[in-house]
C-alpha cells in the first residue's frame, strides 16, 4: 500500500488485514463482519468504498465466486508470485509463442491452485493454434 497513491488509513490497515489473514477471497460482507468482530468502527458502504479504491490500485483483486445463491463478488490480495508468472500461449503447428499479459486471470489461476492445493511453475505454457495455423483461415 505505501508504493500506490492512496493513504494509509486505519479503515484501509484493517481491511487489508482481514484480507491477508484469510488464504481463500471474501466477499465484501464477510470482511465487513469480520471487521465489526474486532471491534473496528465501520460501515459497509465504506468497506465497498475501500475495496474499489484498492482493487483500482492493483492492491486487491475481485473474482466472481459462483454459488447456489447467485454471482458474488469476493476479494483477495493478490500472490506475488502470481504477478511474477508467465503465461504463454503456444502454437503447436509453427511453434509461434505469444505471452499472455492478464494479471487479473494471473491472480485468478493463483488462487485456485492455492485453494486446490497446487503449486504453479513460473511459466504456464498454453497449447494453442495460432490464427495463422487454424484450419480454415
Amino acid at each position: 500500500m505505501r508504493k500506490s497513491p492512496l493513504r494509509i488509513t486505519r479503515a484501509r490497515a484493517s481491511v487489508a488485514a482481514v484480507l491477508l489473514r484469510h488464504e481463500h477471497p471474501l466477499s465484501a460482507e464477510l470482511v465487513f463482519r469480520q471487521l465489526i468482530g474486532d471491534g473496528e468502527d465501520v460501515s459497509l458502504g465504506s468497506v465497498y468504498r475501500i475495496l474499489k479504491q484498492m482493487e483500482d490500485e492493483g492492491l486487491v483483486q475481485r473474482e466472481r465466486q459462483v454459488s447456489a445463491g447467485g454471482v458474488k463478488a469476493v476479494y483477495a490480495i493478490p500472490d506475488d508470485a502470481a504477478q511474477k508468472r508467465s503465461y504463454v500461449f503456444h502454437c503447436d503447428v509453427c511453434q509461434r509463442r505469444q505471452r499472455i499479459a492478464d494479471t487479473s486471470l494471473a491472480g485468478q489461476l493463483a488462487n485456485v491452485a492455492t485453494l486446490e492445493g497446487y503449486a504453479l511453475p513460473a511459466e504456464i505454457v498454453i497449447p494453442a493454434r495460432c490464427r495463422t495455423c487454424k484450419p480454415g483461415t
